[in-house]
This record gives structure tokens, sequence and C-alpha cells, in this order.
């Protein structure tokens, strides 16, 4: 009996050891099937990611969908596992959210598994690459793309960017011994980017880069200033001889067409009631005393001229100069009030060696329209521009002389190959408007040059020369010269080009008026 029972334990042990054997065999090779699969799976992750971000970079430069899967397919099927491939079916790209998707599968090998189970073995993937873009700080973009010498300094030329970054769509170079360096990062799109001889150098605190992405114009959807349309020619009723300078004062005029030259000097008040008025010849003042005009509408087709000691008073209106020029001389001075002003130069100029001044007026209130005319201060007085929209339709914004120029809350627009000139040991300080002038204007801007418009923007400086808010010219190269030392700008220049050739020692200080996007590709799944 008990041996009976001896031998039925020690056949059920056997079973239950074959059974726990094949159990634990079963999942020894579950486990390692499991394990490669998981394997497989980030394997496939892992292709599915670098493919969504090479397709993801393609669609940045600007590739077209069959471009964009097939260059996807080959990247990968060139770069990553044998067990892996990709097909263009496999990459969906949305250019409405820019995003790249890759999906995968992949059939994974079995060593076990196969034994019980035939069915399908396979590891899956997907991975959608955005693109997007990321803020910069560089007060200096050249746009000129793959240029090698979209930034180019000859001489003893050293610009330090303070506070930010320098950025060039092509390449930077430097003859001589020059430097620019970046309290930021100093960056060109072409590799290896920098070509330096001499002592040149190129150096960035926070690192020097070559191969950089193209950064867009930033204010490539502003729209321009809308060009002013000219006033018609008007014809008042007819003032004869003679007129109220001819006689003893007071001196007032009455609005009218005035066909004979107006000539008065002396010391006596000069007085322009309201109205509309068209002068065929040259008006002229030269005394001590005060020329007001009054609020109206006033063409001048022969020039205005005032000097000696006198006081112009322009009141609101429009003022219309068709040949001829508006000249202040001497000690005069020109003041503005408060309200809308209008100013038209045809084929004429205005020529201010006097004082300019305003009161109560705002930038978007003074507009000067310069038709193939220019605006011009000279000699030794200081001179303190109007603030407003100074359009320049052909001509030339010419600043000679010893003085110092200043122009607060002011714009200056570049059309129809318009230039600016400063001649002698003119100073300027200019800054832009933070309030819109026009419609759709960036806030900041200060210098605009017409798109298309490819003539050098040169601009001399010297100790006293600085520009606060945004230089623009997006087709032309800003060219620096002279022995401009100190803070030379504060803002952003976002230029064509950059040329300097002199023995510039200027500081660039970054202050973000406009937004520089920095291309960006990252992962969103």
């Amino acid at each position: 009996m008990v041996r009976e029972r001896h031998h039925r334990f020690e056949g059920q042990v056997l079973v239950l050891m074959a059974i726990t054997m094949v159990v634990m065999l079963g999942f020894t090779a579950m486990a390692v099937d499991v394990g490669h699969l998981l394997g497989a799976r980030r394997t496939a992750q892992n292709a599915a990611d670098a493919a969504a971000l090479a397709g993801a970079r393609l669609l940045m430069a600007g590739r077209s969908d069959p471009e964009i899967q097939a260059a996807v397919a080959d990247y990968a099927n060139r770069n990553l596992t044998d067990s892996v491939r990709i097909t263009a079916s496999d990459v969906r790209i949305d250019r409405t959210a820019k995003t790249v998707r890759v999906e995968l599968t992949t059939d994974v090998e079995r060593f076990f598994l196969g034994a019980v189970y035939t069915g399908d073995w396979l590891a899956s993937a997907q991975a959608v690459a955005k693109v997007g873009a990321e803020p910069g700080d560089y007060a200096l973009l050249a746009l000129d793309e793959d240029n090698p010498t979209a930034i180019n300094l000859i001489g003893n030329v050293d610009i330090h960017v303070v506070g930010g970054g320098a950025m060039s769509n092509g390449g930077m170079r430097c003859v001589g011994n020059g430097s620019l360096h970046a309290d930021s990062t100093v960056d060109a799109h072409l590799v290896p980017g920098f070509s330096q001889t001499g002592n040149c150098q190129f150096q960035g605190a926070q690192g020097r880069n070559g191969g950089m992405p193209v950064v867009e114009d930033p204010l490539r959807n502003m729209p321009a200033p809308p060009r002013p349309t000219v006033p018609a020619q008007v014809n008042p009723a007819v003032v004869n001889p003679p007129y109220p300078c001819d006689n003893q004062a007071p001196w007032v005029f009455s609005p009218g067409r005035y066909r004979q030259n107006v000539t008065c000097s002396g010391n006596d008040n000069l007085t322009f009631q309201a109205g509309t008025y068209r002068f065929e010849r040259a008006v002229s003042y030269s005394g001590n005393g005060t020329v007001t005009l009054n609020s109206g509408f006033y063409q001048f087709d022969s020039g205005f001229s005032v000097s000696g000691n006198a006081t112009v008073v322009l009141h609101p209106g429009t003022y219309v100069f068709r040949g001829g020029a508006f000249s202040i001389t001497g000690n005069a001075s020109v003041r503005l009030l408060s309200g809308q002003y209008n100013f038209f130069f045809i084929n004429s100029s205005f020529l201010n060696t006097g004082n300019l001044q305003f009161s109560g007026t705002s930038p978007g209130q003074i507009s000067f329209y310069m038709q193939n005319s220019d605006f011009a201060t000279t000699g030794n007085s200081d001179t303190t521009l109007f603030p407003g929209i100074y359009y320049f339709d052909g001509g030339t914004f010419r600043l000679i002389g010893n003085q110092t120029i200043v122009g607060q809350d002011v714009l200056f627009y570049l059309a129809n190959g318009a230039r600016m000139d400063v001649v002698g040991n003119t100073s300027y300080r200019l800054a832009g408007s933070t309030t819109p002038l026009y419609p759709g204007m960036q806030p900041g801007l200060t210098i605009f040059q017409e798109r298309g418009n490819t003539s050098t923007f040169r601009m001399v400086g010297n100790s006293g020369a600085f520009i606060q808010g945004i230089v623009y010219l997006p087709d032309a190269p800003l060219e620096l010269s002279g022995n401009a030392s100190g803070t030379w700008a504060e803002g952003q220049l976002i230029v064509d080009q950059l040329r300097n050739n002199g023995n510039t020692d200027a500081e660039v200080r970054y202050r973000q008026y406009v937004n520089i996007d920095l291309p960006a590709v990252w992962l969103i799944e």
C-alpha cells in the first residue's frame, strides 16, 4: 500500500515538471520575441522621427511635395536600418499646417513565437515634424542670399553689435584690420561663411555659426507708404498790381492769383489771409518782421524765399511748390502750429540755412512729398526737422555743412532713385516714430528705401552720427564710410548688403522693433 502511493506521487511530479518546463519555455520564447518587437518599434520610431525632421527641413527650403517625398524615402533607406523601408506614400505633407507626417510599418523577425503563432508580427511608428520659427536677436541682417560678401568690411573697421547678433543670408568677408563682434551670435547661411584676410575677425560671444538657415525678410509684408496725390493747379481770381508790398505797411494779402513778382523788404510784418493762392512769379521777403500764412492752399510756381531775421509762421494747410525753391536763409526761421500740413515740391527744392520750429504738432499731421526735388539743410546752424513723413520720389535729402540735424518721429521713404547725401562735418540724429505714420507701417521705421531700388544707400558718419529705429533697405546695399565712432545706430539694420570702408569704430545697439524669426523644425508627435 505504502509503496503504491510512492509510485503514484513520483508519476505526478514528473507530469508537473514537464508542464512547468513547457510553460517556462513558452514565457522565455515570448520574452525574447516581445523584447525583439519592442526594440524594432524603437528603431522604427527613430526612423520615423529622423525622416519627418528631414522632410520638414526640405519643406522649409521650399521644395515641392514630390521632391520632399522622394528625398525623405531616399534619406531613410540610405541611412536607416535595412529592416525599415520608407516609400513616398509613407510621407504626407500639409502645407497649410506646415507639417510633414511619416508613417511606417516593418515586419519583425520571430525566434520562437512562429512555432505557435503564424499571424502578423509588426512594429509601427509615426512622427510629425513642424516648420516654425524661433525668435532671434539680430541687430544686423543682410538679406542677400548666397552672396559670400553680403557683409563686406574693408579697412580699419571695428563694428560692435551690443546686446544682439548679426546674420548674413550669404557670407561675411573682412580685409584689413577690422572686426565685427557681437554680444550674441555671428551667423551666416553659407558654409563656412566667413572669409578673413589680414587681422580681420568675426566673433560672437555666444558663437559663430555657418550653415544657418536663410532668415526671411521680417518686413516683407509691410506696405510702402501711399504715394501722395499732387493737387491740381489752382486758378483763383487774378489780383492786379499794385500789391500790398508796393505800398506802405501794413502788408496784408488777400486770396487770389498773383501774376507778377511779390517783393517785400523791411521790418514790417507780412500777412496772407486765409484762402487759396497762386503765385506765378517769385515771392520774397527780406527783413526782421513776421511773415504769417494763414490756413489755406498756397501754390508757388517760381519759389518763395525768406531771409534776414524774419519768422515765418505757417498755419495748417496745403503748400505746393512747382519750380523754384522754398528758401529760408540767414537767421530766418519757420514755425508750424498744431494741425494738418501737406507740403508738395514738384521739380523744386526746400533749402534751409535757418531754424525750423514747431509746437503742438504730431508726426502724423505733417507730410513732405518731394518729386524730383531736393530737401537740403546747409550752413553752420543746427536744424530740428519737422516730425512726419518725407516721401522722396526722386531727388536727394542733403545734409551739408558743419551743423547738427535732429529729426524725432521722422520717416524717410526713398523712391525712384532718391538718395541721401551727407557732406562735410554734418552730424545727424534721426529717430523713427513709434506711432505708425501710415496704415501698416512698422513702428520705429526711420529709413525705408523702396523695394526694387538697388541704388547704394551711402551714409557718411562722424562722431555725431546716430540713427534710432529701423533702417530698411530690402534690395539695396548700405555703405558706411567716414570716421564714425561711438554709438552709430540703436535698433535694427535690415539691408540687402552691408559695406564698410573707412576708419569706422562704431557700435550698433540692438533694440527690438520687429521680430526677426529664425526658421526651425521640431517634432510635435
